[in-house]
């Protein structure tokens, strides 16, 4: 394997799920002839090289076989196909607490939860009043555990695991262990491993987490790797293409436009699309700071007796709405029987996401609405910095060493006027 602490090839892991457990039985018998299961592939193809020293993130929906990838690196579970090598003692931190005996005491259960993860006598004993110490649990580790409190468990599995001061270590969602002051040192323990050169494989739902600590990630989708990049790269990617609602979601948040009887010829909207500003190019990816232009081209065949304004706005994959712009906003109505309205956005605010961009039409008041459209083409904004949130707000900072606050100046007042 040379400089890679990490190496798997074609990983698979195939699980076989029957209707009914008789199904199992019954195939039995007949000794595979009849197939009593359909096949589920939680994971396939997944090929990884990992260099000693380096940060793995890996990000996902539930369901992506994330969990089931890191069972099989730590051998809790063997591939259906490929092979998995790991140079080094291996440590991991999946599930917490898992193992522990409820009848031991925290002070037994750790130096069995110590030797399971491959510690020896000797070095089980030199450990334990770091294990005691980091845990925080005071007279309660010469307990049984089943006097514990769920988050006294998940502190004293998490000194256990991170006492073992592995060469991989294997991390699975665990910095919400206990309360903050806990969770602080937990991060900080998980960063000291990193600083001494061990490898580390994070699975986490927390983008922002896998951004901080990974150098690199990869996406699983479906139990396979749709991308591996720096975590900045795969992180921005998966926030701006998972879980992206399809057109009739749209259509269903924005309601469907009132119909009068009688209405006969009304405002229509022809066209929307979005451009790249002062280009032909439609475009529907693009970067946070780009310039835009939305192009609306209406039909008013009475533009004397029904005069409209024109709004645009951006619905985020998951119906946030983000803005939302009107002629009617800036005193503008619409004129003539047809032509184009064009909504220019010099520098896009918006951060990674999906977002789909409609256009509605208004009467004069910005009430009625006569007409609306979404642009058949969703806007995918591809952030490659490490900002999180909605938009990228413009900004700067001033620091001011020294300076109290406004309280602290009322209060030293206060105490003034009483002297």
């Amino acid at each position: 394997m040379g400089r890679f602490a990490l190496e798997a090839v074609d990983l698979g892991k195939c699980y076989r799920l029957y209707g009914h457990p008789v199904g199992r039985i019954l195939e039995a018998v007949s000794r595979g002839r009849r197939k009593r299961h359909r096949e589920h592939w939680a994971l396939r193809d997944v090929n990884l090289k990992l260099a000693r020293g380096a940060t793995l993130g890996v990000v996902g929906a539930n369901g992506a076989g994330k969990s089931t990838l890191l069972r099989i690196l730590t051998g809790v579970t063997t591939p259906s196909t490929g092979v998995c090598r790991i140079e080094g003692k291996v440590g991991s931190l999946l599930e917490l607490g898992a193992g522990f005996h409820s009848s031991f005491s925290g002070r037994d259960n750790a130096r069995m939860n110590a030797s399971i993860l491959g510690l020896n006598r000797s070095e089980i004993e030199a450990r334990l009043p770091a294990i005691e110490a980091f845990a925080e649990i005071g007279e309660f580790f010469d307990r049984p555990v089943r006097t514990y409190s769920s988050g006294m468990a998940m502190r004293l599995a998490f000194s256990v695991a991170s006492a073992l001061e592995p060469d991989v270590l294997l991390v699975d969602e665990v910095f919400a262990v206990g309360d903050l002051h806990f969770q602080r040192k937990c991060v900080e323990r998980i960063f000291e491993l990193k600083r001494r050169g061990t490898t580390i494989v994070f699975c986490s739902h927390s983008l922002y987490d896998v951004r901080q600590l990974c150098d690199e990630a990869i996406w699983l989708r479906d139990g396979r790797v749709v991308e591996h990049a720096d975590a900045v790269t795969v992180t921005n990617d998966y926030a701006a293409f998972e879980r992206s609602l399809d057109r009739i979601d749209v259509e269903k948040v924005l309601a469907e436009v009132p119909r009068a009887a009688g209405e006969g010829e009304r405002p229509r909207i022809a066209d929307a699309r979005i451009y790249r500003a002062g280009t032909e190019e439609e475009v529907d990816r693009i970067a946070p700071g780009d310039g835009i232009e939305v192009r609306v081209w209406y039909r008013n065949p009475d533009p004397a007796r029904t005069p409209i304004h024109v709004a645009v706005g951006f619905y985020r994959n998951d119906s946030t709405l983000c803005c939302a712009d009107s002629t009617e906003f800036a005193r503008l109505l619409v004129p003539g029987r047809a032509g184009c309205v064009i909504h220019r956005v010099p520098r896009v605010a918006l951060l990674s996401g999906t977002f789909h961009v409609f256009a509605i039409l208004f009467d004069e008041r910005a009430v009625h609405r006569y007409d609306q459209l979404i642009c058949r083409r969703p806007l995918v904004v591809l952030n490659r910095g490490k900002d999180v949130g909605l938009f990228l707000q413009d900004h700067s900072w001033e620091v001011r060493p020294g300076e109290e606050g406004p309280a602290a100046a009322a209060a030293e007042a206060g105490a003034r006027a009483r002297r």
